[in-house]
């Protein structure tokens, strides 16, 4: 079992990792045109809008999903590369 705190992961998330691992399960074009849009929106900070590359918006109702998505990727990779050559015996 790995718990984790990712501190500042919302506010990180790479977009074009993110539209890769969604499109390895998504063969929807129109649904990942949709997330996309969701990503790039922008981020109101007071009256003003600032572009964002990156992350994903906190609160939005889509992020906690997007999140997990992107998680069950990058800890499987970090897992078989960083983990298994370590250890003594077999896991999965």
């Amino acid at each position: 079992m790995l718990e984790a705190d990712i501190k500042g992961f919302f506010d990180n998330v790479d977009h074009k990792w993110l539209m890769k691992f969604l499109a390895n399960d998504i063969k929807d074009k129109n649904f990942l045109r949709y997330v996309k849009r969701f990503l790039n929106a922008g981020i109101m900070e007071g009256t003003e809008l600032k572009e964002s590359d990156k992350g994903t918006p906190q609160g939005g109702l889509i992020s906690p999903v997007l999140a997990n998505a992107y998680l069950h990727y990058v800890l499987d990779l970090w897992f078989e590369k960083a983990v298994k050559p370590k250890l003594r015996g077999e896991a999965y």
